[in-house]
């Protein structure tokens, strides 16, 4: 969903405020797309979906009646009666009861729920339209309306953060009784309102050595809440993680739709263009939306699939996945190998079933351990 009402000072995405017109008309768009994919798009060869994300931008900027229409959309080309996981990310401020009541209706069965700070001051001055209070009502609401499976999000080493101010920043969170906690490290997106902030020197973030400390003090204390870190970002009690994510993370094939939005499917990648209006206006015709395209040769798909599963806790086995990935085959030896290696370095260590898992270390330098394997 590619609207928003306003920027973060932070936000790299594609997303622009829009009036309740455009919002309309938009809103049975994403289930054309799925028609026209599955109807004539070889590259698309999948069936009922097992999980289901609305991103954004803010979805809930569609209304009650549009997201209605955006779920009869894509009833009208899939079966969702199986969906194992639908998930719905909101802005605090666009959280009522009567919406989240309308989410349950729609079969949706979790939320996640952009916090980031627990203090007002430290949001305001990263443009966001919040407050800590409507934080606290809209999960209030989301529980009124029946929901269990609830998630924050937080971002670790924002500008005028003290480590202070970051606990009680977690403790809040932890006090909310949430089962999952996602929590990112800042990335300084270029040509962001921060990014500019920063290079005119009138922003100074945190060092490196000061996000690994926050991130340390957000694995100490969500731990000790019962929230296992079972991704690099993402903390949740058992049986809480977040499926949609875990699918993509073990390699599994993913359909995107509307405007920047990406797609696998088999050896197939295809991203559409961030362009609301060029999107709308080839829907309209019937067509697919302008978007770059790739076919990928099988050992560097499996490659890819391979490396998005190093950033799980349960790690990765180069033996077991290329029992799935035939193609993997001639590179189980070298990634062995190479995980050895990054053991002695204390990277990575064994996991029961054989494989291996990031370390502590490993998890700072978890892109650098990527870079190893690719």
């Amino acid at each position: 969903m590619p609207f928003c009402d306003g920027k973060c000072q932070y936000c790299g995405f594609y997303s622009g405020v829009a009036d309740e017109e455009t919002r309309r008309l938009y809103a049975p768009l994403p289930g054309r797309e799925l028609r026209l994919l599955t109807a004539g798009d070889a590259a698309a060869p999948f069936g009922a979906p097992r999980t289901i994300y609305f991103g954004g931008g803010t979805p809930a900027l569609l209304g009650e009646d549009g997201l209605r229409e955006l779920a009869v959309g894509l009833r009208e080309t899939v079966a969702l009666e199986g969906v194992e996981e639908w998930t719905v990310e909101l802005n605090p401020t666009g959280v009522t009861r009567a919406l989240a009541a309308t989410l349950r209706d729609l079969g949706v069965n979790r939320v996640s729920i952009g916090a980031q700070c627990f203090d007002d001051a430290v949001l305001r001055g990263l443009g966001r339209r919040n407050t800590v209070q409507d934080v606290v009502h809209a999960v209030d609401a989301v529980r009124a309306a029946g929901f269990t499976n609830i998630g924050l999000d937080l971002i670790a080493g924002l500008p005028g953060v003290s480590p202070e101010l970051w606990r009680a920043s977690l403790a809040q969170a932890v006090a909310m009784d949430v089962p999952h906690v996602s929590v990112y490290a800042l990335n300084l997106e270029p040509g962001t309102k921060l990014a500019h902030a920063v290079e005119a020197g009138m922003v100074e973030l945190p060092d490196a050595e000061a996000q690994l400390a926050a991130l340390a003090i957000a694995e100490e204390t969500l731990g000790a809440a019962g929230l296992a870190r079972y991704e690099i970002s993402n903390y949740a009690r058992p049986g809480s993680e977040c499926r949609h994510n875990l699918a993509c993370w073990r390699g599994e094939d993913y359909i995107g739709l509307g405007p920047s939005s990406s797609s696998r499917a088999g050896l197939r990648r295809w991203t559409n263009h961030a362009d609301l209006g060029g999107y709308a206006r080839e829907i309209v015709k019937e067509l697919l939306p302008p978007r770059e395209e790739e076919e990928l040769e099988p050992p560097a798909d499996a490659e890819e699939r391979l490396v998005f599963g190093v950033r799980l806790l349960e790690g990765v086995n180069p033996a077991a996945f290329a029992d799935r990935h035939p193609a993997a085959a001639p590179r189980v030896a070298e990634w062995t190998a190479t995980l050895a290696r990054l053991e002695r370095q204390d990277l990575t260590a064994r996991t029961a079933d054989g494989g291996w898992r990031l370390t502590p270390r490993g998890r700072e330098v978890a892109d650098a351990v990527v870079a190893e394997l690719v």
